[in-house]
Order: structure tokens, then C-alpha cells, then sequence
């Protein structure tokens, strides 16, 4: 389990109190839900309550990730607001008094031609029951169409790669849909309807959710420079990005010869660097913010804001793909220019990570 760990800089005058934020990284074995929950159970089962703010578990932490057709993941397909993830997340969100952000693979049952996005709009309330205003992003354009699961004309099953966000009292709280696919999620997925950001209590404030393929550019062919989620935090002023991952082991390059093995172990315990790096400079917009990086009507943040960006990732290798562990929190500044990683897990490891941001 890693220790915490603060920022170097002080607080920002917006967030009055730290925020404690715990990842749970872990190998989550394909097709076993079951199994999966009782290891996060296990894993997180130390933690008291309200000793954090924010506990994140990786894109589809239940089910894992590998799936090849609609037909295949058909089994695992999960209610928004029933469905294990759900239901865990709200244990987890009750005992820890903390909010949850879990992926999990959703479905909704619509009748056909209905817009989804109208079948499931639900008005989200505050701690004092009121409706809570919530801002759609940017939606994409183009892209996979969508997959539909089921065979009666009137009514058919239409699947996404979400993340569900609870309450620290249990309560569904919001969906985020993927907005950008990856091939895998291709085969079985519709795509979201674009970033949004959600006005939550403190520490947590302004919060955009993303998974996984968001952090990339739209089907590996739009312009590296877009930045689009970047892009979308800044001009939303968000004050924390969290992403449930997925993420890949980068391609590796063959050593012109091989290190002793001290330094194999060493780097094989550690978080994987480049994958860090690539991170941070998918956030360009919000420590690097020149002309270059400013899509038209996007105003620089306020001097000194940071930015805290949660990537909460698993490890173990599924049906010959491995991935890449490295969950981290990083803060983020565009006035100075600066990165602070407050924390970061091995590429390996199993565990909890919690890491204090001031």
C-alpha cells in the first residue's frame, strides 16, 4: 500500500480543505464479478470512515475489459443503478463516507427508435435534495455508431462504457458514458454524448469525469494538438479530473543490453514512466496554455488554479494484452507552469493507493 503524500505548494485559495483521494489497482479476472468484488472488498476493507473524499476503482473494475463481441459481454451488461458496480460503489460510498467513481460496463433497455439520452436524464440532488445543475461538454462528432443488444423489434438493450459517480449516503448519483472508443469497446459500445462536468461538494468542487480513451485523441486520427479533454477541463474551470483506465502496456523497445538485475526489479516495481509522461502532456492545455493549445472562446484559467487529475488503472494481463497499472494523482498549474505527482502505484502492484492534495 503506498503512503500518502502532499504538494509542494500551498493551497489554493478555492479548495478549504485537502482532498484525500484513494485508487484501488488491481487485477481483476475477465467474466468473474463475483470474485472481483470480494477482492475489492478485501483491498479496501481498511479504510475508515471518513478518512477520505474520493475512492476510485478502474474502467469496468467487475467485469473486466477484454471482451470480444456484444454477444460475449451480453452477460455482464449491468443496470445503472442496480447492477453490482452500482450496488458496490454505494457500500463502499455508505462505509468509507466518501464519494465513489467506478467503470463498469451499462446497459439500458430502450424501445426502439427512442433517444437514450432522453430515456435516461435523471435530475441529480445536492446534500440538501435540491437539483443540482450539471454542464454537457463537448459532444463528438462522428465516430462508431453504437451497439444494440437483443432481437424483439420493440424493445432492444443498448450498451456503453460508463462510470458511475455515489454519494458518500449510497445514492447514484450520475453515469458518464465513454465519449471516445477504443477498438475493444468498439465491438459491444455506443458512444457517449460528449464530457460534462459536476459541480460536487468541496474538496471535490468542479469535476470532470473521463475513461480511459478519453485521454487520447478521438480514434487515434483527430489532431494530437486538440487536446480534447484537456481543453474541455480548462474552459469548464474544473477543479479535479478523475479517469477509471484500462490502460495499456506501451509497445517496449528490445534493451541494447540487458541491466543488472537490481535495476529489472526496480523498474518493474515502479510506475512506468513514459506512461506518466504521456498523461501529462495529454493535459498540455492546463500547465502549458499558449495560443498553440487554445481552441477559439477558451479563456485562461485563473493564475495559480490547479488542477487535480486522478488516473486510477489496473494491472494483470487479459487474453494476451497487459496493462499498465501507474495509478496516480498529479496536481496540475498553469500560472507557474508546474506538475506535482503526488502519488504514484507500480506497474504491477496490487493495492490502495491514497494520496493527500493540499
Amino acid at each position: 500500500m503506498s503512503s500518502s503524500s502532499s504538494s509542494t505548494r500551498p493551497a489554493p485559495g478555492y479548495r478549504r480543505k485537502p482532498l484525500t483521494v484513494a485508487c484501488v489497482q488491481f487485477d481483476p479476472k475477465l467474466g468473474d464479478v463475483e470474485g472481483n468484488a470480494k477482492r475489492i472488498r478485501e483491498l479496501t476493507s481498511r479504510i475508515q470512515p471518513n478518512k477520505i473524499d474520493l475512492l476510485v476503482l478502474p474502467e469496468m473494475c467487475l467485469t473486466g475489459y477484454m471482451y470480444k463481441s456484444s454477444s460475449e459481454i451480453a452477460s455482464v451488461l449491468e443496470n445503472p443503478r442496480t447492477g453490482p458496480t452500482a450496488t458496490l460503489s454505494s457500500e463502499l460510498a455508505r462505509r468509507c463516507a466518501c464519494w465513489v467513481v467506478a467503470g463498469y460496463p451499462e446497459k439500458i433497455q430502450v424501445s426502439a427508435g427512442m433517444d437514450t439520452t432522453e430515456e435516461d436524464d435523471v435530475e441529480d440532488e445536492d446534500d440538501d435534495g435540491e437539483t443540482t445543475e450539471q454542464t454537457a461538454g463537448i459532444a463528438p462528432q462522428g465516430g462508431h455508431t453504437g451497439s444494440t443488444i437483443g432481437d424483439r423489434a420493440e424493445e432492444e438493450i443498448v450498451a456503453y462504457n460508463s462510470a458511475v459517480i455515489v454519494s458518500p449516503q449510497g445514492t447514484v448519483y450520475d453515469t458518464y458514458r465513454k465519449s471516445f472508443l477504443f477498438d475493444t469497446d468498439k465491438t459491444w459500445a455506443k458512444e457517449g454524448d460528449g464530457f460534462k462536468v459536476l459541480d460536487l461538494p468541496e474538496p471535490l468542487g468542479r469535476t470532470v469525469i473521463g475513461i480511459c480513451m478519453d485521454m487520447n485523441p478521438k480514434d487515434f486520427l483527430a489532431p494530437f494538438d486538440a487536446y480534447e479533454l484537456g481543453n474541455f477541463v480548462r474552459k469548464t474551470r474544473a477543479d479535479l479530473l478523475v479517469v477509471p483506465m484500462n490502460w495499456l502496456e506501451p509497445p517496449g523497445e528490445p534493451p541494447l543490453e540487458a541491466p543488472p538485475s537490481s535495476e529489472t526489479e526496480q523498474t518493474q516495481d515502479g510506475p512506468e514512466m513514459s506512461t506518466l509522461n504521456y498523461w501529462a502532456h495529454r493535459l498540455m492545455p492546463l500547465h502549458d496554455p499558449t495560443p498553440t493549445y487554445t481552441p477559439d472562446g477558451v479563456k485562461d484559467v485563473q493564475p495559480g488554479k490547479d488542477v487535480v487529475f486522478v488516473a486510477c488503472n489496473r494491472v494483470g494481463t487479459e487474453r494476451g494484452t497487459t496493462f499498465v497499472g501507474t495509478s496516480c494523482v498529479m496536481t496540475i498549474t498553469s500560472s507557474p507552469s508546474g506538475i506535482d505527482l503526488i502519488e504514484a502505484m507500480g506497474s504491477k502492484e496490487e493495492g490502495v493507493m491514497f494520496a493527500l492534495v493540499n
